[in-house]
């Protein structure tokens, strides 16, 4: 099931604004692999997943994020900033005064890039950002506006609404329709499910072609998005399979204790300890409940 932080809820008074979410849905999967972030160094494009309010994963991300630029030339590209702010976040790096201190530059950033900070939480991406500014590495926004997605949600005429990928089946289309289901706590009105297919899938495709412009810079893309985002079966790696040629991709989940095995969702996978948040379903319950 999905978690969702008290922040993240407080986007969810509208309920359209909970089509645009697109549930992040972790499923588990038990991998052994001691020498993490030598497999990221081997790849062209690195996924790197997260449950959006786990502060150990984040903290894991960061670790790997620090190792991996000292070997490869990174470019960090975030799901938690929209694709459209681009301009205005490289205006606003370029006019920094490299005199601040660089928490102070990594805010700035942030708020010229319309970051959410009602709804994701900076003490966890700041850390990314200043890692960047530190060491020089480029910054890529990648979502999806909630403009664009509501409006694909709605079915209107967008590039990206009609951005099916090669490997999509009905029973993908299943697939995440389930885990949209299970990551709202099977509370929404079955007849949203498949706006919010069209706008999740959407947004991996968007994901997908910003990854795809920082390769295309002759950098080493590292998507940092949920785990739904970066799952081998139905997220961004299938869009990159019909666009990214022959690059190596390598996709890791991090997933939360107790896990199961799975059907080969990741690549790679992280397990830590559960995160302690209040049931999230409970307030889905009190906004959706009764419009189930």
């Amino acid at each position: 099931m999905l978690h969702v932080s008290g922040r993240l809820l407080s986007r969810l008074s509208v309920v359209l604004v909970a089509w645009l979410l697109a549930a992040c849905t972790a499923l588990p999967r038990f991998d052994a692999d001691a020498s993490l972030v030598d497999g990221m160094a081997r790849a062209d494009i690195v996924l790197l997943g997260e449950l959006h309010d786990n502060v150990v994963q984040h903290r894991l991300r960061l670790q790997w994020l620090r190792a991996l630029s000292e070997r490869t030339q990174v470019a960090i590209v975030l799901e938690h900033l929209d694709a459209d702010a681009q301009p205005r976040l490289d205006q606003a790096r370029v006019a920094q005064d490299p005199r601040l201190p660089v928490s102070a530059r990594a805010r700035q950033l942030a708020e010229a890039a319309g970051f959410r900070f009602d709804g994701w939480d900076w003490a966890l991406i700041g850390p990314v950002v200043e890692l960047a500014l530190e060491r020089d590495l480029p910054i890529r926004a990648a979502n999806l506006s909630s403009r664009e997605a509501f409006s694909i949600a709605r079915g209107q005429p967008h590039p990206l609404g009609s951005a099916v990928p090669s490997g999509w089946t009905p029973e993908v289309e299943e697939r995440m329709a389930h885990a949209i289901r299970d990551g709202h706590c099977g509370l929404l009105p079955e007849a949203m499910i498949p706006a919010m297919v069209r706008a999740q899938r959407a947004r991996d495709a968007r994901l997908a072609e910003v990854v795809l412009q920082a390769r295309a810079a002759g950098r080493q893309p590292v998507l940092l998005a949920g785990n739904g985002h970066v799952r081998t079966d139905l997220g961004v790696p299938l869009h990159l399979r019909d666009t990214a040629g022959s690059a190596k991709i390598f996709a890791v989940g991090l997933l939360e204790a107790p896990a199961s095995p799975d059907q080969g969702r990741f690549d790679a996978v992280r397990i830590t300890e559960a995160q302690e948040r209040p049931d999230p379903c409970e307030s889905l319950r009190k906004r959706f409940g009764a419009a189930k």
